[in-house]
């Protein structure tokens, strides 16, 4: 069995597709993609391509969420993503439990002991 670290450093490929986060960095994305001349879509979060590529891209990142749901456990998952996004710091676990629940779902996002709870999982 995979850890989550593992799993989780599995990188889709971008095709047709890009992050750029200034005028610069989107006319290098669009050559570098490969994709002037070809109508380019706005993926959200400096996500940027082709319909396709975008796509492409988020159907990748389902797969590995799925291969999480099917590997790791949840406690496991919600304790490397508490200290990623360094929630005792804020001491608000939003974050790394939106990701649990995104990956495992709500039911058994309530199985997991949590540490500074403020939102409730309903």
């Amino acid at each position: 069995m995979r850890t989550y670290n593992e799993i989780k450093s599995n990188e889709p490929v971008l095709f047709e597709c890009f992050f750029a986060f200034s005028d610069s960095q989107f006319k290098e994305g669009v050559i570098k993609a490969g994709i002037e001349g070809k109508k380019t879509c706005n993926g959200e979060y400096g996500l940027y391509g082709t319909r396709e590529g975008i796509r492409k891209l988020f159907d990748d990142y389902d797969k590995i969420n799925a291969e999480i749901a099917l590997e790791c456990n949840p406690q496991d998952v919600y304790a490397y993503e508490f200290n990623n996004h360094e929630c005792s710091f804020t001491n608000d676990d939003e974050e790394a439990i939106n990701i649990i629940i995104g990956i495992f779902g709500k039911e058994r996002a309530k199985q997991v002991k949590r540490r500074f709870a403020y939102i409730e999982i309903d």
